[in-house]
């Protein structure tokens, strides 16, 4: 080997070993995350299995926890299973904004109705609501679990909750409107996944429907009809593979509905 192809294979070398070296770096910054925690119990059991195996995956996680979330969560139980780094509880000494502007990606394992609503109509009165719709103003990775705020979990029926189709719609409309804003919907049970999917920039597995509804009759054979202005993964969740599915032309479909359809090879037509 000349002195040349010597200093040429050197260099070759080194550019590859930096390369590693920086592709491990961006890497290790994806999986830096902040949790947001506001107070919804809902699945909490869930969720919290599902923040363990991010961190078994390699995500350094910090946490910040709404003084509702401090009264009624396990915070101590959180915090033991779930090997967080910082740990910040309700008023915070500095801006929300400032706190959250370091990490790339933002996790909201427990959202409630009121926060979802105040984030929908862009309200940003609480530390977690501001940390959360500014790190979406960034286009930063959100990924939020509807479990707490989604008309459709089945825990909300066994709380004795009866919601007119009305109320569900406009909460649907929340969770419409948070997907418009950027975040990343899914369910507890597959918030893990979601996560690491939305790091990759790839599709995550679909979440699984949170309950079950009898199909709408069909029009003919293998096609179905629903009149909804707003189609939610319970819409949805009983309807047959590779079916027809017809909805008006301006249907807003969700994005866990929209999970189903596709692992379903369900088309949709719009019509009117």
């Amino acid at each position: 080997m000349t002195e040349d192809q010597l200093r040429d294979a050197i260099l070759e070398a080194l550019t590859e070993e930096i390369a590693r070296r920086v592709v491990e770096k961006l890497q290790r910054l994806q999986k830096r995350a902040l949790v947001v925690c506001t107070g919804s119990a809902l699945s909490f059991s869930v969720w919290q299995s599902e923040l363990r195996i991010l961190a078994e995956n390699g995500f350094e996680m910090d946490l910040y926890l709404s003084e509702s979330a401090c009264q009624i969560l396990d915070t101590e139980g959180l915090c033991a299973a779930v090997p967080f780094g910082r740990v910040w509880k309700g008023r915070l000494e500095e801006a929300p904004e400032k706190l959250a502007a370091s990490y790339p990606v933002i996790l909201v394992p427990a959202l409630t109705v009121n926060t979802a609503a105040k984030l929908a109509v862009c309200i940003s009165d609480t530390p977690a609501t501001r940390m959360i719709s500014n790190s979406l103003m960034r286009g930063k990775t959100v990924v939020i679990s509807v479990d707490g705020c989604c008309p459709d979990n089945p825990a909300r029926a066994a709380m004795g909750y009866r919601m007119t189709e009305g109320l569900k719609a406009q909460l649907h409309h929340n969770l419409v409107q948070l997907q418009a804003y950027g975040a990343v919907l899914t369910t507890a049970e597959r918030f893990a996944g979601r996560v690491m999917g939305a790091v990759r920039g790839g599709t995550a597995a679909p979440a699984s429907p949170a309950k079950e509804r009898p199909a709408p009759p069909a029009a003919v054979p293998g096609e179905f009809r629903v009149e909804k202005g707003v189609l939610g993964r319970g819409d949805v969740s009983a309807l047959p593979a590779a079916c027809t599915l017809r909805v008006r032309r301006n249907c807003q479909i969700t994005q866990l509905a929209a999970e189903v359809l596709q692992v379903r090879r369900i088309k949709v037509v719009r019509e009117g």
